[in-house]
């Protein structure tokens, strides 16, 4: 924190000396917290690519970073509300916590989620499991017309191919009532499916044109293997175009 004046600096009285010092600890905190969290998902990587490892293993080892990510972002709520609380902390450590707090979050929920996709792996006694990723949406030039892209990636390094089809479709309202609309019947949308062939991972991208009345809440992207050991995913996601 810098303050700012002429000549000599003054004394900070007792209460805004608190409330420095404790900006301060807020700040050694992330910092800490910033390479505890980088330290939990280098273990993360590497079990995600030793193949070697038992599946029982590695989501052992996932649900142990999910369960100290937890606590951390616990920690760095409860720090957040200190920050909101005190009207005289630098704006600055404000920003920083909730950017750490986010980063925080986003890698639990995708701890928790590589978990869930490998017990499914072993529950099912498959040999290879997909994960649909990055997915993002946007708005496009034409009123109704949107954006499209994703990431699927094998979870399984040593599977080999994966080949298949991926099937979107929307789920939302029209009239009041819930309505499904496969991307396939979806006049001006493409492509109506995606051809998948993949070792490791692979993009796609499209565009989704909506007809008029519908309101969408959600996407759904399935996928359909035709390789042998590959188990079927499906992914649903909000719709909150950018």
């Amino acid at each position: 924190m810098t303050y700012r004046g002429h000549g000599r600096s003054p004394r900070m009285s007792g209460a805004s000396g608190e409330v420095a010092l404790r900006a301060l600890l807020v700040l050694a905190s992330l910092t800490l917290a910033a390479g505890v969290i980088a330290g939990a998902f280098f273990v993360g990587a590497r079990y995600e690519h030793d193949s070697s490892k038992p599946l029982a293993e590695r989501v052992q080892a996932i649900e142990q970073e999910r369960d100290a990510l937890m606590v951390r972002v616990a920690e760095l709520e409860q720090q957040n509300i200190a920050l909101d609380r005190s009207h005289q902390i630098d704006h600055e450590a404000c920003r920083s916590l909730s950017e750490e707090l986010k980063t925080a979050q986003d890698k639990r929920l995708g701890a928790e989620k590589e978990a869930s996709l490998l017990r499914r792996l072993m529950q099912e006694k498959g040999g290879g499991i997909l994960e649909v990723k990055d997915f993002t949406l946007k708005e496009a030039a034409e009123p109704g017309e949107f954006a499209y892209n994703f990431t699927v990636s094998q979870l399984v390094q040593d599977f080999g191919e994966s080949n298949g089809d991926i099937r979107m479709e929307i789920i939302g309202k029209r009239n009041g009532k819930k309505t499904v609309l496969p991307l396939a019947k979806l006049k001006g949308s493409k492509p109506s499916k995606h051809e998948m062939k993949l070792k490791h991972f692979q993009n796609f991208e499209g565009q989704i044109r909506l007809p008029n009345g519908f309101e969408p809440d959600n996407l759904v992207v399935e996928i359909k293997p035709r390789t042998d050991g590959l188990v079927p995913v499906s992914e649903t996601f909000p719709w909150h175009p950018e």
